[in-house]
C-alpha cells in the first residue's frame, strides 16, 4: 500500500501493484517494479551483503544502551538513530580484512555521544577478588562537568557474545571505583568501554575504549601467580593484589602475535627433533626431505646440512601456514553463514568466458577469491 501524504498531487510513498513511489535526492519519482535478476552478483556486491550482515549483528547487541546514549539526527529526511549511526560508521570505518575474511574493528565502535568531558581513564586493573578497579584522572574540565557526574562501564564478552553496562560506577571527584562483572564471565576475551553521565542524566559524554583482557577463572588464575611468584616473576606489592590489568588494543595484538609465533617455533621445534619428517604437499621441500634422507647411510655430514635446509624450508612453510590461520584480537567475526546462496544448482566445471566481470557460476564462498582485497579497493 502507498501512502500520499501531501494530497493527490503529491508524492508517493510504497507500491500499490507494479507501481512504486519512491524519493531519491530529494526528487520524488514513479516507477515499474523491479524484477528479481537473474544475473550472478559481482564480488563487490557479495563483499558488501557480508560487510552488511556481519555489522548489523555486531550493533545488535549494542542496541538499547547506544540509542539511549546517541541522540537521534536528522538528515534532512528522517531521524537516524544511534544504532543506524553505529551500522552507517562502522561500514565506512569499521572492516578490517583478515586472511581473506571481513571483521569488525571493535576499537571503532562508538556506543555513546555528548558533550559532556571525560575523565582520563589511567589504569583498569582485575583484582584478587575478581572485581575490577578503575582509576582516572579529572584533567579535562568545563561548565559542564561536576563531580557529581556517574560513572558507566561497558563490557562486550566476544567469546559469550555478550554485552554489559554497569551504570554509577562512581563519582568522579573519587578518582577510582570497583565494580564487578557478570557471574557468569568467569573466561573469554572482553572489551572495555568508558561513558560519563550527569547526575540528573541530562547530558552524557562519548564513549572512549579502552582495550582488552583475556578472563580466566580465579583458581586458575591463581595458580598461574603462584607460579610466576616462585619463578621471582612477581615481586612488586601491587602485583600480588592484582591478577591481570586491561591493555590497550595494539600491545594486546603484539603481544598475542608473540605468543602465537613462540608456540608455532615449539610446535615445529618438536616436529624437527623427530626421527621421521611429516609430509608437505609442496613438492620443493618433500624432494629436499627425501634427498636429506636418503643421504643418511652416504654422507652423515653432507645429510646435516641438507636436513638443515630442507627444515628450514619446512619452517617458514609451516610459520606462513599457520600464521594466515592467527586472527589478531579485536577482530571479530559473528557471522558464519554463506552470503552466496544464488543457485541451488551444483557447481559447474564450466569457466566463465569474461573472469574480470566477477560473474561464476554455481554457489561459490568469497573465501575462494584470491584478490578480495584488489576488489575492495576498487
Amino acid at each position: 500500500m502507498a501512502e500520499i501524504k501531501q494530497g493527490i498531487l503529491g508524492p508517493v510513498n510504497g507500491k500499490v501493484g507494479t507501481v512504486v513511489g519512491a524519493t531519491w535526492r530529494g526528487v520524488n519519482y514513479i516507477r515499474a517494479k523491479p524484477r528479481k535478476s537473474r544475473k550472478k552478483p559481482s564480488m563487490k556486491q557479495l563483499l558488501q551483503w557480508d560487510k552488511m550482515s556481519l555489522v548489523s549483528t555486531f550493533a545488535s547487541k549494542f542496541k538499547d544502551f547506544v540509542n539511549a546514549n546517541c541522540p537521534a539526527v536528522y538528515n534532512g529526511e528522517k531521524w537516524i538513530t544511534g544504532k543506524e549511526q553505529m551500522i552507517s560508521r562502522l561500514m565506512t570505518q569499521g572492516i578490517g580484512l583478515v586472511n581473506g575474511e571481513q571483521h569488525i574493528k571493535v576499537e571503532e565502535a562508538l556506543l555513546s555521544i555528548g558533550n559532556l568531558a571525560p575523565a582520563v581513564i589511567k589504569k583498569i586493573n582485575r583484582l584478587k577478588t575478581s572485581k575490577f578497579k578503575v582509576q582516572w584522572e579529572n584533567g579535562l574540565i568545563n561548565a559542564l562537568t561536576l563531580n557529581t557526574d556517574k560513572l558507566t562501564m561497558m563490557l562486550y564478552n566476544e567469546t559469550l557474545d555478550q554485552f554489559t553496562a554497569i551504570p554509577d560506577v562512581g563519582n568522579r571527584v573519587d578518582k577510582y571505583a570497583h565494580f564487578s562483572i557478570p557471574m557468569d564471565w568467569d573466561n573469554g576475551t572482553v572489551y572495555f568501554w568508558s561513558m560519563w553521565k550527569a547526575a540528573d542524566g541530562s547530558v552524557n559524554s562519548t564513549s572512549c575504549f579502552h582495550g582488552i583482557i583475556e578472563l580466566e577463572s580465579v583458581e586458575k588464575e591463581t595458580k598461574i601467580r603462584e607460579k610466576e611468584a616462585g619463578n621471582g616473576e612477581q615481586g612488586t606489592e601491587n602485583g600480588q593484589q592484582t591478577f591481570s590489568e586491561v591493555v590497550p588494543i595494539e600491545q594486546a595484538r603484539d603481544i598475542s602475535l608473540k605468543n602465537f609465533l613462540k608456540e608455532v617455533d615449539t610446535s615445529t621445534e618438536v616436529e624437527a627433533t623427530s626421527p621421521f619428517i611429516q609430509p608437505f604437499k609442496e613438492n620443493q621441500v618433500v624432494d629436499q626431505v627425501h634427498t636429506a634422507e636418503l643421504n643418511l647411510t652416504i654422507d652423515s655430514e653432507k645429510y646435516s646440512e641438507e636436513k638443515e635446509i630442507a627444515l628450514s624450508s619446512i619452517d617458514a612453510f609451516d610459520k606462513e601456514k599457520k600464521l594466515k590461520k592467527w586472527t589478531p584480537p579485536g577482530y571479530i567475526r559473528k557471522v558464519n553463514k554463506q552470503i552466496i546462496n544464488q543457485s541451488q544448482e551444483p557447481k559447474s566445471a564450466v569457466q566463465t568466458e569474461q573472469p574480470n566481470e566477477g560473474v561464476f557460476d554455481g554457489v561459490r564462498s568469497i573465501l575462494e577469491f584470491s584478490n578480495i582485497s584488489e576488489e575492495q579497493k576498487e
